[in-house]
């Protein structure tokens, strides 16, 4: 079997490729036809190959796509995290594509592999939905912010506050309609429908921000556990201990998907307030010592086990399985 480390960069990609004894490199376009043609290579005479690249935001996907619908090749994506702290590890002090390439390589024929599944084009699509409906809600966020210094600032800004007002009706409308379309779309695909429907029953959310939950949750593979959801989202507790003199508090590892975790955060705070099995869990964490903020996280933390389990189970929202409350 073919064994080979892909570094991607916007435009060109660096393959370091090793048949038998021999280790080749050779540095592609990061187009269709330039994916084609790596694939070519990669299988030489119907060879099979096992791949590991990394993951590099928008510039891995179509490549990995692509890897994935070919006969004969195992692709596995790799967290940066873990590429950068295996180069620490191999004392690796250049950083150039070859370089990077010829780690990923080694990577994968020292550590265990874990292939990767790609999502379906309808859970590609409601990701880009979603990722756009928050970047929309930012940029409202952000238009009424600069509207409200200006306000502050005094008559000598009026110019600026007419134009703001201006793109703040536009930039609502704007939302509105792509809210609007976005749900559309979600009702053409009774399965996400459903998954939205039974994420909608849980206090503190509302159709938008089960909406965002349902695109960072649909793509993880359907044997993940509660914990690993937990783990991905970063909310997992990081203890750091070191002899006698190191006992610093837990706090959450953070290295997991960032959207997911703002996703969770106001229908948590939310929940705390109008729901009374979760507000009951957060003053049990409260009376255990807990500072509000890591009640908070908490409760974040228990909502995606819950999710977790009405997801698996296909039930709706049972408060007393959330946490029972006590009886006078």
């Amino acid at each position: 079997m073919n064994l080979a480390g892909i570094d991607i960069a916007n435009d060109t990609f660096e393959i370091c490729l090793r048949r038998g004894d021999s280790v080749a490199s050779r540095c592609f376009n990061n187009t269709n036809a330039g994916h084609r043609q790596a694939i070519r290579w990669l299988c030489y005479r119907n060879q099979p190959a096992r791949i590991c690249l990394e993951a590099t935001g928008i510039y891995h996907l179509q490549l990995a796509l692509a890897l994935t619908e070919a006969e004969g090749i195992e692709l596995m994506v790799l967290n940066p995290r873990a590429s950068r702290r295996f180069a620490d590890a191999q004392m690796r002090r250049a950083k150039t594509d070859k370089v990077d390439a010829a780690l990923l390589l080694s990577y994968l024929e020292r550590m265990p592999f874990k292939p990767w599944r790609a999502p379906s084009t309808a859970v590609l699509e409601l990701q880009s939905l979603a990722h756009r409906l928050s970047q929309l809600q930012k940029e409202l966020r952000r238009e009424q912010c600069r509207l409200h210094a200006c306000e502050r600032a005094g008559a000598h800004t009026r110019f600026a506050r007419q134009d703001i007002r201006a793109h703040l009706k536009q930039l609502t409308s704007r939302l509105e309609r792509f809210e609007a379309r976005a749900i559309d779309w979600l009702r053409q695909h009774p399965q996400l429908t459903d998954d939205l429907e039974l994420i909608d029953s849980v206090p503190g959310f509302a159709e938008r921000s089960a909406f965002k939950v349902l695109a960072e949750v649909s793509p993880l593979p359907a044997d993940m556990t509660a914990p690993q959801w937990v783990a991905q989202a970063g909310l997992d507790p990081r203890p750091q201990e070191s002899g006698s003199s190191v006992h610093s508090p837990r706090r959450i590892s953070k290295l997991g998907n960032a959207k997911l975790r703002a996703a969770l955060f106001f229908p948590a705070m939310v929940a705390i307030q109008r729901d009374a099995n979760v507000k009951a869990f957060y003053e049990a964490r409260l009376a255990r010592g807990c500072k509000p903020r890591q009640a908070q996280v908490a409760v974040m933390r228990k909502l995606l086990h819950a999710i977790w389990g009405i997801l698996q189970h296909r039930q709706p929202w049972q408060g007393h399985r959330f946490y029972r409350l006590t009886t006078t």
